[in-house]
Parts: C-alpha cells; sequence; structure tokens
C-alpha cells in the first residue's frame, strides 16, 4: 500500500478514473466535494492500493483522509471481495483512530461491511430534492420581519471575510462546514461552477446577518443549494426563509428544472424549512466511527 500526503499529477488522474468507475457501478459517488478537492490540496492523507500489470499500473482501491477526520474510499468493482476495503479501511484507522468514515448513499453492502468492521453511525446526511417549472410552482416569498434587510450578490473583496465569519457562527457546532478557512473558501471560488450571482446575501444596517449560497454546475441539471447560513442573533426572524425562497425563484427564472441541498438528518429546525418548500428526501448518507475502546 501506497501512502502520501500529496499525489503526482498521474495518481490524481488514477483516482478520477477510479471514482468514475465506481460511480457508474454503484450509482453514488463515493467521495464527496471536499474529498476531490483534497485531490490536489494539501491537508489530506492518501492510502492507495496499486496493482501491476502486463502493460501498466492500475490503482484498485483508494481511500483518503482529511485533516478533519473525515474519511472516504473505494475499491474498483472489478477488485471487491478482496480485501482491498479492509486493507484501506485498518490503515486509515491507523492513521486516525478517530475516523469518521463515509457510506455515501447509505448502500446497504457498504453498510453492512463497515458494521462488521466494528463501526457505529453517528451521523446521517440527507439529500432532500425539490423539482421546479410551471407544474411545480413555488409559494410567494415571505418577508422578512426585519424592516430594510437588503439583499446584495457576492463580491470577493467586499464580501468574503464577512462571509467566512457568519458560516462560522452558523456552524459552530458542525464538523466540517463550520471549519471552513479562507483557504478552503476560495478553492471553491476558483472553481468553474462559481458565479457570484449565485451567492445571495442579506445586510441588515450593515450586518451581513444571512446567505443563500447556489451551485449549478455542467454536469448536473438540478442545482444545489450550497449552503444556507444565518447568523445566530438573526435567527426566527424569517432571513433564511426569504433568502431561499429569493433563491429558488431566480433558479426557477434561469429554466433550472431541480434542486437539490443536504442536510443534517436531526437538524429538525432545517429539516421543517425545506418540507415547507415542498424538498422530499432523495438519496442519504451514513458517516460511521470506530468504537471508543
Amino acid at each position: 500500500m501506497i501512502t502520501t500526503d500529496a499525489l503526482t499529477a498521474d495518481r490524481r488522474g488514477a483516482v478520477g478514473a477510479l471514482l468514475e468507475a465506481a460511480t457508474t457501478h454503484d450509482g453514488v459517488a463515493p467521495l464527496d466535494e471536499a474529498a476531490r478537492l483534497a485531490l490536489a490540496g494539501p491537508g489530506a492523507h492518501h492510502l492507495l492500493i496499486e496493482q501491476d500489470t502486463e502493460q501498466d499500473v492500475s490503482l484498485v482501491g483508494y481511500a483518503g483522509v482529511l485533516a478533519d477526520g473525515t474519511t472516504q474510499g473505494m475499491v474498483h468493482p472489478d477488485h471487491r471481495r478482496r480485501g482491498h476495503g479492509t486493507a484501506l479501511l485498518r490503515a486509515a484507522l491507523a492513521h486516525r483512530s478517530d475516523a469518521g468514515v463515509w457510506a455515501h448513499g447509505a448502500l446497504p453492502a457498504s453498510l453492512a461491511f463497515l458494521e462488521a468492521q466494528g463501526l457505529t453511525e453517528v451521523r446521517r446526511l440527507l439529500v432532500l430534492h425539490r423539482q421546479l417549472g410551471a407544474e411545480h410552482p413555488l409559494p410567494p416569498v415571505p418577508a422578512p420581519r426585519l424592516a430594510d434587510l437588503r439583499i446584495s450578490t457576492f463580491e470577493v473583496e467586499r464580501d468574503a471575510e464577512d462571509w467566512l465569519a457568519l458560516n462560522a457562527s452558523a456552524f459552530a457546532d458542525h464538523p466540517e462546514q463550520g471549519a471552513l478557512t479562507r483557504a478552503d473558501l476560495d478553492r471553491r471560488l476558483a472553481e468553474p461552477w462559481f458565479d457570484p450571482e449565485d451567492l445571495l446575501l442579506a445586510r441588515h444596517e450593515g450586518e451581513l446577518l444571512g446567505a443563500v449560497w447556489t451551485k449549478r454546475t455542467a454536469e448536473s441539471a438540478a442545482a444545489e443549494i450550497y449552503v444556507v447560513a444565518t447568523a445566530p442573533a438573526a435567527q426566527g426572524q424569517g432571513v433564511a426563509g426569504h433568502l431561499l425562497g429569493t433563491a429558488l425563484q431566480r433558479l426557477a427564472d434561469r429554466d433550472v428544472p431541480g434542486v437539490e441541498l443536504y442536510v443534517e438528518g436531526d437538524n429538525a429546525p432545517a429539516l421543517a424549512l425545506y418540507e415547507r418548500w415542498g424538498f422530499t428526501t432523495a438519496e442519504q448518507h451514513v458517516q460511521l466511527r470506530a468504537e471508543e475502546g
């Protein structure tokens, strides 16, 4: 097994090819956005299982352990049930005994494998979906309770640091989102899908109280509600509902056929908000950890 904190360009390409093969076979990507971004950046520990062939070296298994302990991996469909997954998992746990291992899509085979290795569920992330268009009309955008709430689109020089502060306060208890740094934000701003018109900000008397960031890519017809953040002091003031409704209406006006978002399965207030807007559960992702001791 190869372990490294920096992948060569060739190995990044091999991981990409392996990711495509696993996604096509399983119907769900085994690596999320953070793990994919970490392939080219610092802050991740990479585990690779390569196999010599007559003509080349092929990658049959990969796992990445991010700085926060988030761990994701995959084995090529043609090389499963040969111990590669077990070897990757044991190496990941040897590197980080507190690793939080994701089973994207909550596939029964993946969950059974991880549970057999002594891991137990600690988080469940839901993917919610809502169709847009004339046959799925949106309700009117609700007015916020705060007077003079001003909506604008994102400007890097003006808004980046304020957005980071808002994100940190809104997600203070979130193990990944709340730890986002300026470097993490800059990597996302540099992605080809980023459009400042898709990041809406709500200010009251100059203070940033909320933001809704939507993401549209060439690979998917559906858009994603990427981040919804509300300052703790502004919760209950209708800021999130006003921003979400505005963002959804903008997507509908652009003829986007549908939208999805990710939310923690135990976040009752957020789930209630999204259910009011017609979202339903389309997919689930489960994170598991090894029991202490």
